[in-house]
C-alpha cells in the first residue's frame, strides 16, 4: 500500500513538472513566432540589434549601424531594449568643432610652466635641488 502511495506522488509531481515546463516552452517559441522586421532582440550569446530580414528560420539583425549578422530563429532569446543608447548615423555630421590654424592657441598661457628660478635654472630643476632630490645622469 506504500509502495503505491509513493508511486502515486512521483508520478504527480512529474505530471506537474513536465506541465510548467511545456508553458514555458510554448511561451518562448509564441515569442519568436511574434518577431517581425524592425523588433528589438537580443540573442543566447548576449548579442543586441534590430531584426532587419526574415527568410524563414534565419534572421538577420543589425547590431551597429552597417552590420548585420545572421542567426536562426532558435537563438532569439528574447525580445528587448539594448541596455545602452546606440546612435545613428546621421548625429556624426552634427558635431560643432572648431579646429585652429596654428598650434600656437593650443599652449596653455600659464607663466607657472616656463618660470625661471632665481639661479637662471628652470624652476623644474631648482625644486628638485631644493627637495634634496638628485638628477639623473645621463
Amino acid at each position: 500500500m506504500e509502495l503505491i502511495f509513493i508511486v502515486a506522488i512521483f508520478g504527480l509531481l512529474m505530471f506537474f513538472m513536465s506541465r510548467a515546463n511545456k508553458k514555458q516552452r510554448q511561451a518562448v517559441a509564441d515569442m519568436r513566432a511574434g518577431i517581425d522586421v524592425g523588433t528589438k532582440v537580443v540573442t543566447n550569446g548576449g548579442i543586441y540589434g534590430e531584426v532587419v530580414d526574415i527568410d524563414g528560420d534565419v534572421i538577420t539583425i543589425e547590431t551597429t549601424p552597417g552590420t548585420e549578422i545572421m542567426t536562426a530563429r532558435n537563438f532569439i532569446a528574447g525580445i528587448t531594449e539594448p541596455p545602452f543608447a546606440v546612435e545613428d548615423d546621421e548625429t556624426e555630421g552634427e558635431l560643432d568643432v572648431t579646429v585652429p590654424d596654428d598650434a600656437s592657441s593650443l599652449t596653455a598661457e600659464d607663466d607657472a610652466s616656463t618660470a625661471v628660478a632665481e639661479d637662471g635654472k628652470p624652476a623644474s630643476a631648482s625644486s628638485a635641488e631644493d627637495s634634496g632630490e638628485q638628477e639623473p645622469r645621463a
